[in-house]
């Protein structure tokens, strides 16, 4: 009898998981990746220099060993050349995340950032609660475009602390990308976002080496 309601209750939460994520698919259309990297995996990933084979690695290891990152909080940070596959690798963490029966979302910063502003407005979609707790409530959230230049820099901070540090607080992990390098990345941010997030054993992965978009036309299929 009590294996039966155990088995009942993980039935029961996997569906309540696979209700969230269908509504934030709903609200955003597949978890917000864009459609040129939908189905991205690690193996079309090609990892050719030492480099690549170690982002590869740590990449493959964060989505296989995510339920540790989920009670941890640790996040994953992912810096470099645009190009170099990046987004590539953070898509394929995600559907994988997701796969296995959490929720996920992928949003670039200014569309982040546009979503909170945007319930301000009178003709608002959503409140300013129901904006925050998209940002906030998924098992994982990957934000890409990290370094753009998004309004004034004071308030673009202190909306990302607000959306991270709640993040941080529940300890749900984040995926941060930028094309920058990590010391402009905490410029970009601040001190107490970067804290934050590098906080419980987070890892920091430069990505170094030239753009995949500059090789021959038979690689161009994997680009990020």
């Amino acid at each position: 009898m009590a294996e039966r309601g155990r088995q009942e209750a993980i039935k029961i939460a996997a569906e309540r998981q696979q209700a969230a994520q269908t509504a934030l698919e709903r609200a955003v259309g597949r978890a917000g990746v864009p459609g040129r990297f939908r189905g991205r995996a690690f193996d079309a990933y090609h990892a050719l220099l030492s480099e690549q084979k170690v982002a590869l690695a740590v990449c493959r290891g964060y989505a296989d060993r995510f339920d540790e990152s989920l009670a941890e909080g640790r996040c994953l940070i992912l810096v470099g050349g645009p190009g170099t596959g990046k987004t590539h690798l953070a898509c394929a963490i995600l559907e994988t995340v997701i796969r296995r029966g959490n929720t996920g979302l992928f949003v670039t910063v200014s569309e982040a950032l546009r979503a909170i502003r945007d319930a301000y407005s009178p003709r608002a979609m959503r409140s300013e609660l129901e904006a925050f707790a998209l940002l906030t409530e998924p098992d994982l959230l990957v934000l890409d475009e990290a370094g753009v230049a998004v309004g004034d820099a004071e308030k673009r901070r202190a909306l990302l602390f607000d959306v991270l540090n709640r993040r941080y607080a529940d300890q749900r992990p984040t995926i941060l990308i930028g094309n920058l390098t990590a010391g402009e990345l905490e410029e970009y941010l601040g001190e107490r976002i970067m804290d934050r997030l590098l906080e419980s054993g987070s890892a920091v992965v430069p990505f170094t080496w030239e753009s995949y978009r500059r090789q021959p036309p038979a690689r161009l299929n994997d680009t990020a």
